[in-house]
Parts: C-alpha cells; structure tokens; sequence
C-alpha cells in the first residue's frame, strides 16, 4: 500500500514538472556520459600522463645537468692530473681541486633528484665509490718527468670507468623515460576505450533523453494537433488529453474550455436557425424537415401521424385595429397555449403569419379531431392580454390531415389546408378534418 502510495505521488510529481524542467532533465541525461567522461579522462590524464611525464622530465632535466658538468669536472680532473705527472707544475692541483669540489656538489644533487627513484640508488653508489677511489688514487700520482708511471695508467683507468659509472646513470634514466612513455601509451589506450565506451553510452542517453522530450513535449504537442484537426474536420465529440508539462496541459485545458463554447455556440445557433424570432415555435423550414422524417418513419413503420393546420380567425381586421404590436403579442399567446396544450411527442411549428401546424404522432382521425377541438377551446377561453393591459379573446380555425402511406408532402400539407378551407367558410372558429 505505501509503495503504491509513493508510486503515485511520485507520478503526479513529474506530471507536476514544467517543460523547461523536462527539457533540461531531457538534455542533461543526454550530456551525462559526456560529462562523466570529461572528468574522469582528465583526471586519469592528469594523474596519469600530465604529472609523470612533468615529473620526469624535470628530473631527467637535472640529471642530465649534473652529468654534463660531472663529466666536464672530469675531463678537467684527468687533464690537471696528467699535467702534473707530465710538468710537476703545483699549478694544476689547484685545478684538481677546484674540481673536485664542483664533482662532489653535483653528486649530492643527483642524490637529491634522484631520491623518488630506487633504481638510481645502486648506480649513485656505485659512482660514490669509484669517485672516491679516483680521488685516492690521483692523490698518488707524482711527477714522473716523462716516464711511464704505473699510478698515472692506474687513474687514467680509475677515471675511464667514473665516466662509464657516470654514464650509466643516463642510460637509467633513458629507461624511465621509455617506461613512463609505456605507461602514457598504455595509459591512453585505456581512455580511448573508455571514450568508445562514453561515445555509446552517450547516444543511449541522449536516446532516452529524446525519449524523455518526446514524451513530455512532441507527444503532448502531437495530442493538440490532433485535437486542433480533429475539430476542424467537424468531430468535437471528445476532449484533448494533455496532462504533462503543465504548459501544454493548461494549453489542453483552455482548448478544451474552447470547444465547449463552440459547441455550446452552435447548438445555440443551431436552435436560433430552428426557431421562429417571433413566437419561439420551431420555424417553417424544421417544419418541412421534420414532416420529411415522419412521412418516412411511417411509412417504414406504418403508424399513423395527424398534421393540424391552424389559423388564427380574423387576424387581419385585429390587425387593423389594435396594431401590429398587439398582433404580434397575441401570436406569441397563441403559440403558448399551443405548446401547452401538446403531448410530449407533439410538436408545434410557426407555418407563416397568422397560421401554425402541428404533428401529432400515433394518432388517428377521431383522436386526432379530439385533441384539436380541445385546443380550440383552450384558445377560444384564453384571455389575450394586449400591450395596453386591455383584454381579448380570439379563436381559432384548424383543419386536420391524416398520414397515408400512398400521400407525397405536399398532398398532406394541402388536404389539412382544404379542410382548413372549409372550417373558416363554415364560420371559423371550428376543427375539420379531411373527408
């Protein structure tokens, strides 16, 4: 019950949403891979390229310093210390010196580069250990006035392999350089996987992204252009169904309200254009519809139908008389009692000026006669009030037909007409029916 519950509220939640939180829920699902791959790649780049490649190279930029001027200190060790073997000039031990003191520097900050690194801590020791054998050996050498001196070979072979030691440090860190190149190489292998990887998950998101619009925009929008067309081709029998976004909904909505008093417009118009603007009977024209369709339901059924042709006597002289204001009042009093005194399935028709007829269905002669000799009496007895608030009384003539199967409209409307014809020369005021 409680999952239901939270289902629904949560239902009624997102149908709450507006279209400017759909299309930014809608664009930002589809932008998500993107942006989860921006980070990670850059972080993963960062960490795993960037900072290495950084670090190495600044230290292989250090180290390939220090080596450059281990190797010149060197050169210049090894030309002082033959110089001296060769002249005895006390000159170049000053060099010597001077040298000696530059060598010890750079191997400290060769120590200090290369501390992160255990791969170098052999080698440094190992160049430690011949640097310190070359200097006990070249404090031996002495002047030997141009004979070969067994010390002299001994340094000159002590300092070759120095430079060799030396030489070893730049062929490791060559290998670290190779091996963080490895690393960045594979490195980027994997985050072009992963791009792939993102590259998919992107379309399937912006996929369900363009879902997620299509749902909450251009199926709604959809929806108010089928109404919109249904309602142009005539069919307002059913209301647009728009519930999210709340935009498009109260668009629905309002269209809705709309069609409502469009329909509630034409049915109005419709009764207008069936009515008669005077008396409030149907008019001639639904009259001559309406006979139409009794003639053919009667004939289909074979029931009977009775047609009363009524005609308000000396309408003319009352006219004449009481003016055209009193006729007309007296007509629309006419037309009341008329539509009082019908069934419910009888209806009454304004025909033209002073005559009205009416179709009574399922009746036959006798009960025809019976129902208009009682209108005429109900009229006879009324009282007509005029606009001067003076009293009258006015009668009526009525003649009745009776449907038969074989009978055309016209031959109806006019067998009532005769028999209209005949009560108003037998001295009006009376039913007849048609013999």
């Amino acid at each position: 019950m409680d999952d239901q519950f939270e289902t629904g509220a949560a239902r009624r939640w997102l149908q709450s949403l507006s279209l400017r939180a759909w299309l930014v829920f809608g664009f930002l699902l589809a932008l998500l891979p993107v942006l989860v791959f921006s980070v990670v790649w850059y972080t993963q780049y960062r960490q795993q390229v960037a900072e290495p490649f950084r670090h190495v190279l600044h230290t292989q930029h250090r180290v390939l310093v220090s080596l450059e001027r281990i190797q010149s200190n060197l050169w210049d060790i090894a030309a002082s210390v033959n110089d001296y073997a060769n002249e005895g000039d006390e000159h170049y031990r000053s060099a010597f010196e001077a040298a000696e003191r530059d060598i010890a520097t750079h191997l400290r900050d060769l120590e200090q580069t290369t501390g992160a690194y255990p791969a170098f801590a052999p080698i440094l020791k190992g160049v430690e250990q011949q640097w310190a054998q070359l200097l006990e050996v070249a404090a031996r050498v002495e002047p030997s006035g141009g004979n070969v001196d067994p010390t002299l070979k001994r340094f000159e072979s002590v300092i070759a392999e120095t430079g060799k030691r030396v030489e070893d440090i730049a062929e490791t860190m060559r290998l670290m350089n190779e091996e963080s190149h490895a690393r960045a190489l594979e490195v980027m292998r994997r985050l072009e996987i992963f791009a792939i990887i993102a590259g998919l998950l992107a379309v399937l998101f912006a996929t369900a992204g363009i879902f997620i619009i299509d749902q909450a925009l251009i199926r709604s929008t959809d929806k108010l252009v089928e109404g919109a067309m249904r309602v142009a081709d005539g069919k307002r029998d059913r209301e647009i169904d728009v519930r999210v976004p709340p935009e498009l909904a109260s668009v629905a909505q309002a269209f809705n309200a709309m069609l409502k008093q469009i329909v509630l417009q034409e049915e109005r118009l419709a009764a207008a254009a069936r009515a008669d603007g005077l008396t409030g009977l149907d008019n001639r024209r639904e009259f001559d519809r309406a006979l139409d369709a009794h003639i053919q339901t009667a004939r289909e059924t074979n029931q009977p139908f009775a047609l009363l042709l009524i005609d308000v006597d000396h309408f003319k002289a009352f006219n004449d008389t009481h003016g055209h204001l009193a006729g007309d009042d007296v007509l629309r009093q006419v037309a009341a009692v008329l539509a009082r005194s019908a069934r419910s399935a009888d209806r009454a028709y304004r025909y033209g000026g002073e005559e009205f007829v009416m179709i009574m269905p399922g009746l036959r002669a006798y009960e025809a006669a019976a129902l208009a000799e009682r209108i005429r009496k109900a009229i006879a007895e009324h009282v007509m009030i005029l606009p001067n608030g003076s009293e009258n009384h006015l009668t009526v003539s009525i003649g009745i037909s009776v449907f038969n199967p074989q009978a055309s409209q016209p031959d109806i409307v006019d067998l009532a007409d005769k028999a209209l014809y005949t009560a108003k020369t037998e001295g009006r005021n009376r039913v007849k029916l048609t013999a």
